[in-house]
């Protein structure tokens, strides 16, 4: 994944630690991080959610470390595929995205549908919570390679 930066240069993608206030780590936060002038950016597919966790954070108090993978779905495919690709194979990183957050859509449907069995609504809203964080990045995307067609 990549990005022009503003000095020109292209960002590539990295997972930084953020700290909050001086108290909470979150770490594997996905940003685009220029090499030539050390701008970085959260993606913004993630910013939402990250946003959301600042405030619940700032609300509940916590200190400590927190991994950014372990509450957003989508950060969680992301750093899986960011830890193991090989980035002189194909296929493309984004490619590759795209196919994980499919099979894991289906794999969440089918937890889904046990939690859904057990009549277990917390359980039930924990997942379509994971599933919403997917939905949107595979949705969009899809409807940019229409616009692009």
């Amino acid at each position: 994944m990549r990005k022009l930066c503003h000095c020109g240069q292209m960002m590539s993608l990295d997972f930084r630690v953020l700290i909050f206030e001086g108290v909470i780590e979150i770490d594997r936060v996905p940003v685009f991080e220029c090499k030539l002038c050390d701008h970085y950016e959260v993606l913004p597919a993630v910013k939402p959610d990250l946003i959301e966790l600042l405030a619940e954070l700032k609300a509940s108090q916590e200190q400590g470390l927190v991994l950014f993978n372990e509450v957003n779905e989508l950060v969680d495919v992301m750093f899986a595929i960011y830890r193991t690709w090989d980035q002189t194979g194909s296929p493309t990183f984004e490619g590759l995205l795209e196919q994980k957050c499919k099979e894991r859509i289906n794999l969440l449907l089918d937890v889904y549908g046990c939690a859904k069995e057990m009549d277990d609504s917390g359980w039930m809203e924990e997942i379509s919570k994971r599933l919403a964080q997917l939905s949107v990045y595979v949705n969009h995307n899809q409807y940019l390679g229409q616009i692009n067609n």
